[in-house]
């Protein structure tokens, strides 16, 4: 029984042995941005921001309308023609959501480029091996607690992407 367990004894005190101090080698820090305050803190913030909140309204009255004529056709009270412009309303809102999307995409896409930059130099300054999205983190529930001092870099990208 003995002869049994000792190979394994060892072989456990082997893993721990070689396993505990490569995991201890280096601290692991992690930080935070605040999205969508570095990008209102951008130069180009406000015009992206500007376009996103005229998409959305756009897209509320579309969704708005559709919304009324899918209540009547619910309740059987809508017309042929009120079922035709249901059909055509839809349409129209997911091609005007996918050009709309495109365009704060063309938008978005060099700020990006310049915050991913300001947040990589701002995290390798001060030692942080991973940043992420608060608010990404928070509702994805991939994050439960974090400690807002010393952890969130926000302002710090936003005096770099200023620079």
């Amino acid at each position: 029984m003995l002869k049994k367990i000792l190979p394994i004894a060892v072989a456990v005190a082997l893993t721990a042995a070689f396993t505990v101090p490569m995991a201890q080698t280096r601290a692991t820090r992690i930080g935070f941005v605040n999205a969508q305050n570095v990008l209102a803190g951008h130069p180009q913030g406000a015009r992206v921001i500007d376009a996103q909140k005229k998409a959305q309204a756009e897209l509320k009255d579309l969704s708005d309308r559709v919304q009324a004529l899918q209540a009547k056709v619910a309740n059987n009270t809508a017309t042929a023609a009120e079922r035709q412009q249901l059909e055509t309303l839809i349409k129209t809102g997911q091609a005007r959501q996918t050009q709309l999307k495109t365009q704060l995409d063309k938008l978005l896409e060099p700020i990006t480029k310049q915050v991913d930059a300001a947040v990589a130099k701002v995290a390798k300054a001060q030692g942080f091996v991973l940043v992420m999205d608060r608010a990404i983190a928070s509702q994805s529930g991939l994050v439960i607690y974090a400690d807002p001092e010393g952890t969130d870099l926000s302002d710090e990208v936003i005096k770099e992407i200023k620079k």
